[in-house]
């Protein structure tokens, strides 16, 4: 019996230092994470003020109502411009991202279509977006005879959002209980109707907050649109061989002029950018929170 005792008290020993030892782990790896969260913290509201307070210290009514090239004039054709580039890539994306997700989620997600699908959509995340841009130049504005143009831009963007499309689009899918659609099939509903009946009505708050986030996202691309959308001092007069304004233009080549009034321009346009960039994701997180 006391040598039963003695190897319980040295088991109960050896699972409390154990045990102590994963608090400490645990309190150091918590630690390290809040440190390392309130380094983030600083580094984004710092960059926040910074942006914010130039752009309100040198914003005037003239520069949001008239357009203009990076040295003088105003932003209203970046404006404009921007948001018809994010328009139409969200055309060119948004009808594919619902269809490759509708065939990924439809009880056919083990075929080699479907794996091959996935496969595309995280190799376009990860391709950098000046690749798509020089393969936009080369194949949209040159072998295509598009010139810089909305259209061409819009494409581009449409590259860069779709694999973020189609996997927010597949996880609002997925949601959807399974026994509707089964209950759906069994009653005689063919693919066309169960799609337009019960997945797009169900998903359309996570896919309207998908949207919204890969909308954010195209705003803020310059890298594809210097390939492919140009530039224009004025607003875009059709949609092929007519460059198009973007705020990262201006942004981009805005500070690298010498006058001061580009960089007026350039801090004004981040300023724009980054409360609308701010605004939609909010909004995304807010209605994908209400679904």
């Amino acid at each position: 019996m006391k040598v039963t005792d003695s190897y319980a008290e040295s088991g109960h020993e050896i699972q409390w230092k154990n045990l102590g030892s994963r608090k400490i782990k645990d309190k150091i790896a918590y630690g390290l994470s809040y440190v390392v969260l309130g380094i983030m913290v600083v580094i984004l509201v710092s960059i926040f003020i910074y942006i914010l307070d130039s752009g309100a210290s040198h914003i005037t009514l003239n520069m949001l109502i008239t357009p203009g090239n990076t040295a003088t004039g105003g932003v209203l054709n970046a404006i404009v411009g921007t948001w018809e580039l994010v328009g139409m890539g969200l055309l060119f994306s948004l009808p594919p991202s619902i269809l490759g997700a509708l065939y990924v989620v439809n009880g056919r997600s083990n075929g080699t279509l479907s794996m091959a699908a996935r496969l595309f959509t995280d190799v376009l995340t990860s391709v950098p977006s000046i690749v798509i841009g020089f393969f936009a130049f080369i194949v949209l504005v040159q072998r295509l005879n598009m010139g810089y143009s909305l259209i061409a831009g819009g494409i581009a963007l449409s590259v860069m959002m779709l694999p973020y499309l189609m996997r927010i689009i597949e996880i609002s899918f997925r949601n959807i209980p399974k026994e509707q659609i089964e209950n759906a099939y069994a009653l005689g509903a063919d693919d066309i109707r169960v799609a337009s009946r019960i997945y797009l009505p169900q998903a359309k708050v996570g896919m309207f907050s998908g949207i919204l986030l890969a909308v954010s996202i195209a705003a803020g691309e310059t890298a594809q649109l210097l390939y492919s959308a140009g530039w224009n001092n004025n607003y875009a007069t059709g949609f092929l061989h007519s460059g198009v304004g973007y705020l990262t233009y201006v942004v981009w080549n805005g500070i690298n002029y010498p006058t001061t009034y580009s960089h007026y321009l350039a801090y004004v346009s981040a300023m724009l950018l980054i409360l609308s960039v701010t605004g939609l994701i909010a909004l995304s997180k807010y209605i994908g929170r209400g679904k």
